[in-house]
């Protein structure tokens, strides 16, 4: 093993549990004072813990000082971190003071002294495959991206320098980078605040980085763009109330502000009356949907949910009395398997949410054996914001409360700025992308108890729940009609029933390199097509390394399918030309050795 790899094996580590625990001495006194003066300053708690991915994207609690106030505006949202950041604060951060504690993470192994900065688990959906490489070792509590820049460098250059650090570490890398680190503190040097115009979240960086390329429009299209946010048309509600039969059948339930805050609101429920053990958690899933489990500390365990044969299968976690099991069925297709890993949980003695997001208008009802069905309503409609939450059996011992129509409404703004962009009235999209990227920015702080806006459930209460089953049928099927020369070459549909299955996408597995090149391909055409989900968490990877989904919605015609399909013939034939190109190039390469 050569001097590199011993280092980054096994030296770097012991030297992080020495000198971190030698700090810790040293540094008692006065981490004893700090803790002292934000107690009498900001209150309690003293310190602030936070998720933050850690190696491999595994989620640990990153400790720091508290440097900010609680202080919330008239809707109940915390105010940007540069309002509540006092001159105390501010004197700590310049110093660097409130990071004392993740002396502690270094020791537990959560961190190391030098590596890429943890940084919110919220931008793990954001990350371009190259730039995940950044967490493939432990996180730092400094790096060369905060010595050539820190806060003030562009998040690209960040992150390339993240990744330079991971292809060449080294004793003598991680020395001068420790050395630059503590001149720049001593000089208060690219210190910025998140929220600031010097430094856009990162969230809202990526959104407008992939969305803003204006792309050809293909014909038959009825927009200028297929996918992303929903939009609304004018302020005239419209049609007849038509009841909410489609809907789970619960014995109590109501509308949420959000698909998290419905299972944050079972979550309460369920601790009401029981102490929560362990969550289990699916491999395959969002971080949102674990916010609530992660928000109180409560230990999350990945079970694995894998893809055979064209269905969905469940390797089910030995759950018990006293813990928790968050599960769903994918993409609207045969719950057959999710219901019977229900069933069988339930048995145990386990509390089962099931997340019935993706198969809402499946005519299939949820499983009898769950005790939660949780749903997030704006994945199907066009509504600003909206999810739900049902109790199988009693009473929920609590419901939304706050009122929510000032939260939304820069959000319904950007929906109809939106809707004229793509009618042609607004020639540019920046704006009401800004404003939909930070809406769910945003949501990651709101109010658990927040109530739907009056918008959102004005408009749910009108849908007709037929005509969008019947369109989004009509629409899968043209896509699978459109692309089944492709199958089992390029790539696989898995089995869809369109007699029953309401698909809220079609997903579509691919090799890994040709779903990152058919994104790409598609999103340069105006067809943005999600990826369900791309962060790990430290679960298998699985599922999401293939997946990627084909936009299906009632808000697209025939001709918006035939577009797409004919986009991925397009984007076949270019993939195809490339590699007899390499080919090709290979092959003459090889001759011109052996004449050589």
């Amino acid at each position: 093993m050569d001097e590199k790899g011993l280092y980054r094996r096994y030296i770097k580590r012991m030297l992080d549990i020495v000198i971190a625990f030698l700090g810790l001495l040293a540094l008692s006194p006065l981490m004893l004072l700090i803790a002292f003066l934000v107690r009498a300053r900001l209150g309690s708690p003293v310190l602030f813990k936070q998720p933050r991915p850690g190696k491999n994207e595994r989620i640990f609690y990153l400790c720091k000082f508290r440097s900010m106030t609680d202080e919330a505006g008239e809707d109940g949202r915390l105010l940007p971190d540069a309002k509540r950041l006092t001159k105390f604060g501010r004197f700590m951060r310049a110093g660097s003071l409130d990071e004392l504690p993740q002396l502690i993470n270094i020791l537990r192994g959560d961190m190391s002294f030098v590596g890429p900065r943890p940084l919110s688990i919220y931008y793990l959906p954001h990350y371009p495959a190259e730039f995940r490489k950044r967490h493939a070792v432990r996180p730092g509590l400094t790096g060369l991206a905060q010595v050539n820049g820190r806060n003030s460098l562009p998040w690209d250059e960040r992150f390339r320098a993240d990744i330079q650090y991971v292809q060449s570490i080294s004793l003598a890398q991680d020395a001068g980078i420790m050395r630059d680190t503590f001149l720049k503190v001593l000089r208060h040097a690219d210190v910025s605040i998140r929220g600031t115009d010097c430094l856009k979240d990162y969230g809202c960086y990526s959104v407008l980085k992939e969305h803003y390329m204006e792309g050809k429009q293909w014909t038959g299209m009825t927009y200028a763009e297929i996918g992303s946010y929903f939009w609304l048309a004018g302020n005239k509600m419209e049609g007849r109330e038509n009841g909410i039969a489609w809907l789970p059948v619960m014995e109590d339930g109501c509308f949420t502000f959000s698909g998290r805050s419905a299972i944050d609101l079972a979550l309460r429920d369920i601790l009401d009356s029981r102490r929560v053990g362990k969550a289990y958690v699916p491999s395959y899933c969002c971080v949102s949907m674990l916010q609530a489990f992660l928000d109180r500390g409560i230990k999350t365990v990945f079970y694995q949910v894998g893809y055979k044969e064209g269905q969905f299968t469940y390797q089910l976690p030995r759950a018990g009395s006293g813990d928790v099991v968050l599960i769903m069925s994918y993409f609207g297709l045969g719950a057959k398997q999710a219901h019977a890993a229900i069933s069988q949980l339930h048995a145990l003695g386990a509390v089962i949410i099931q997340d019935r997001t993706h198969s809402l208008l499946r005519e299939e009802p949820a499983c009898a054996a769950s005790d939660y069905v949780v749903a997030s309503l704006r994945k199907w409609f066009a509504v600003p914001t909206g999810g739900w939450l049902g109790k199988r059996r009693g009473k929920l011992s609590g419901k939304p409360t706050a009122e929510s129509n000032e939260t939304v409404r820069e959000k319904i703004a950007a929906m109809k700025e939106k809707y004229d962009y793509l009618t042609g009235s607004v020639k540019r999209k920046e704006s009401f992308l800004l404003a939909q990227a930070k809406f769910e920015n945003e949501l990651i702080h709101a109010d658990r108890l927040l109530k739907i806006d009056g918008t959102s459930e004005n408009i749910i209460r009108r849908v007709d729940a037929g005509q969008v089953i019947d369109k989004r049928r009509r629409n899968a099927a043209l896509l699978i009609k459109g692309l089944k020369d492709l199958e089992g070459e390029v790539l696989s549909f898995p089995q869809i029933d369109l007699s029953r299955d309401t698909p809220i996408f079609v997903p579509i597995f691919l090799k890994t390199e040709d779903r990152d090149s058919l994104k790409k391909f598609l999103s340069a055409r105006g067809i943005y097509c999600p990826v369900h989900w791309p962060e790990t968490m430290g679960a298998p990877q699985g599922i999401r390394e293939n997946e990627l989904s084909l936009i299906c919605d009632q808000r697209y015609g025939e001709g918006d399918m035939h577009a797409i399909v004919a986009a991925v013939h397009e984007w076949h034939e270019t993939l195809l030309r490339d590699r007899k190109a390499m080919m090709d190039g290979m092959r003459a390469a090889g001759n011109e050795g052996r004449r050589g």
